[in-house]
């Protein structure tokens, strides 16, 4: 028989168990809301977003679970006004691995998982995996969001072809703070 050496997480776990009773009060005691998520405040609030294809949406985004995370809910037309989807993005920090995640669903059968470092050169970028529902495929994606002022930004999605980033949609996105609402 081989011996496995257990990683540091595995031994963590198997502490855990050895140790602890699955109904026993967790032993890690919670350290309060990462002062990370604030870089992602720009979102909260209500927002209004045009799409270049002339879809039009409507979000709100606000903390949720004690402000652990982000839940941003949105429902969005089509350009003749006609409804499209309603969905849903969940946004956390990851402090095991240092990064943002995100977590997203809608009714048109897209879903998916995103994570970013952060802000870098002006810009957040999420890259993740996401079924496309229009499409009907799992492709990589990356939302860029470059910001025009306090209350207005831009986002540019992508989705990997052959290996290539290639232009998805265009939001232009305008927030109204919760404070205000």
């Amino acid at each position: 028989m081989t011996e496995h050496t257990l990683t540091r997480d595995d031994q963590k776990v198997t502490d855990y168990l050895d140790n602890h009773r699955p109904t026993a009060r967790p032993v890690k005691q919670d350290t309060g809301v990462s002062p990370r998520l604030n870089e992602l405040d720009f979102l909260l609030g209500r927002m209004t977003v045009s799409f270049d294809t002339g879809v039009k949406m409507e979000a709100l985004t606000r903390p949720v679970l004690r402000g652990h995370y982000y839940q941003m809910d949105l429902k969005a037309t089509y350009a003749d006004g006609s409804p499209k989807l309603e969905g849903q993005w969940t946004i956390g920090w990851s402090e095991v691995d240092q990064h943002f995640e995100s977590y997203y669903v809608d009714s048109m059968g897209t879903l998916g998982v995103s994570t970013s470092t952060g802000w870098q050169d002006g810009h957040l970028e999420f890259i993740g995996e996401h079924v496309l529902g229009e499409v009907g495929v799992r492709t990589r994606s990356k939302d860029s969001y470059t910001p025009v002022d306090e209350r207005h930004f831009k986002l540019e999605a992508f989705v990997e072809v052959n290996g290539e980033w290639k232009l998805y949609d265009v939001q232009d996105c305008s927030l109204t703070p919760l404070s205000e609402l």
